[in-house]
């Protein structure tokens, strides 16, 4: 009987080294990730670098709550528009908050209630107010950046855009309108996905003809709200980031519009009020802190909600609120067509 003796596979010296090289890459390129996200989320993650205190009961904490983004902190203007208002001094300044992805929104908005030659004879100021998008590449930053250089209409800052970042973006631009725009008379807050009557606004609320108020903020108003306990809702707010278990009166934030020198007061004021992830309740605290009252304007001036589209009624409000770009498009074109209404004044 013949016995066969089986050798043994010889080892592959170089399959070896080829997955110990495939191990490192991946290593590498996941490593390489991590050190991107972390940079994107350095300006959120990060105390203020200058030494000044965060007030309130953040001053001594260890640990960031979550829901609460570092803040003041020497946020940068990554695209800015430092001359928009070197021709004088415009009536009013809008303040448009959309997403650096939205390039269709920004494009319809320009097209209708965005584009600054609306009301004739008053200087309009349109800027898009936007921050870093949590996506890692840079394709939409360079497509931002082209964008900007087209029209010089977007302002951005370098913390994440996100949804508990729009009390960021509001504070952005108030820091714009101090900075690069202080004698504006007034501005407006609104958020991208609303159709406005600026005519409405301009001569029938603000009224151009008048001198132009100070320590004046009006919108859809709210007399005090029930803080959000639940937990995992979009709106919620633990005790230990608000204590208190109502918010003091404030203005829904899809749209509001308040004085030029409410920008700096209110900018001024947030770095020494604890912030809040609910722009518009923390701006309402702001105002609680600066004793400046809400001027209450007529129910149906300022709509947080969605409208059945009608010709008459859209002249004799000033906001609604949810429609895509197409439905601001096809809305637009009819609300511009010459039809009399009564008391339509524009």
């Amino acid at each position: 009987m013949i016995c066969k003796i089986q050798r043994k596979p010889q080892f592959n010296l170089r399959f070896v080294v080829f997955g110990f090289l495939c191990i490192l890459l991946i290593s590498v390129v996941v490593h390489l990730k991590e050190v991107w996200s972390n940079a994107l989320d350095q300006s959120i993650l990060q105390p203020k670098s200058s030494g000044q205190k965060q007030s309130g009961n953040f001053s001594q904490r260890t640990t960031r709550q979550p829901l609460v983004p570092p803040y003041p902190y020497d946020y940068k203007f990554t695209i800015n528009q430092p001359d928009k208002c070197k021709d004088g001094a415009p009536f009013l300044v809008m303040l448009v908050i959309v997403q650096g992805e939205d390039e269709v929104t920004r494009d319809a908005i320009r097209k209708t209630w965005g584009n600054v030659s609306n009301v004739s004879g008053v200087l309009i100021v349109r800027v898009f107010v936007t921050a870093m998008s949590p996506h890692y590449n840079n394709s939409v930053q360079l497509t931002l950046q082209e964008e900007s250089d087209l029209y010089h209409d977007i302002i951005q800052q370098d913390f994440l855009d996100t949804y508990n970042n729009l009390t960021l973006k509001t504070l952005m631009g108030m820091e714009w309108v101090t900075k690069y725009c202080p004698k504006a008379s007034y501005v407006l807050k609104i958020d991208s996905d609303m159709f406005l009557n600026v005519g409405y606004l301009v001569h029938n609320l603000l009224k151009t003809e008048l001198p132009a108020r100070k320590k004046y903020i009006s919108g859809y108003y709210i007399p005090g709200f029930a803080v959000n306990r639940a937990k995992g809702g979009k709106y919620y707010v633990p005790k230990e980031v608000y204590a208190r278990d109502m918010y003091p009166p404030y203005v829904a934030g899809p749209g509001y519009v308040f004085s030029g020198d409410m920008a700096k007061k209110i900018y001024d004021v947030a770095q020494i009020v604890p912030l809040l992830h609910m722009e518009d309740a923390f701006v309402g605290i702001c105002l609680e802190k600066l004793n400046i009252k809400i001027t209450v304007s007529p129910g149906y001036l300022f709509n947080g909600h969605k409208i059945s589209y009608n010709h008459c009624r859209f002249h004799t409000l000033i906001t609604a609120h949810h429609y895509s770009p197409a439905e601001l498009l096809q809305i637009w074109q009819d609300f511009t067509a010459n039809r009399k209404c009564p008391g339509n004044k524009n």
